[in-house]
């Protein structure tokens, strides 16, 4: 005689219910309208370390940096591109793949060194991440085998006492 197997049923979380419960990583929205870019809502756990929270506020400020800019050239490039499509048709020409791309061309010709300043600034800031998060990580190493101490440490002493 055959036994029948247990149906499994699978239950689907409504949406509000996870939303409530508490978070512990970081959370990533919808991209935003004008800089297409991504929002991070970081989790600040409990005991984060000072490590932890300068890693942490390290990533906001690159994360600002890359929204605040973005914002402003997304903004700069549709408003471009609005007045160059109705100066063609106040001409009477059509808006085409070809008339555009000379748009583009003209457009990113226009944001070369804005663009390039962009970049060297950002890769700054990218660099001067490496030792935050090295410090993090390794207290981070430390906390979950137990090994963390709040004792002052060599680098936290003052050289003058």
């Amino acid at each position: 005689m055959a036994t029948a197997s247990p149906v499994k049923t699978i239950v689907t979380p409504k949406w509000n219910e996870n939303l409530t419960k508490p978070v512990e990583a970081d959370m990533i929205g919808t991209p935003d309208p004008i800089s297409n870019l991504r929002p991070v809502k970081y989790y600040i756990p409990a005991n984060e370390t000072e490590e932890e929270k300068e890693w942490r506020e390290s990533c906001i400020k690159v994360d600002a940096f890359n929204h605040d800019f973005w914002h402003r050239n997304n903004l700069m490039f549709t408003q471009a591109k609005e007045e160059y499509e109705r100066n063609l048709t106040d001409k009477g020409e059509q808006v085409t793949a070809e008339a555009m791309s000379v748009f583009y061309k003209d457009f990113l010709d226009k944001a070369y060194d804005r663009q390039m300043e962009y970049n060297r600034a950002w890769w700054k800031l990218n660099t001067a991440q490496l030792y935050p998060g090295l410090k993090a990580a390794i207290r981070s190493f430390k906390k979950k085998r137990g090994e963390v101490t709040t004792a002052t440490g060599f680098w936290d002493k003052s050289f003058e006492s």
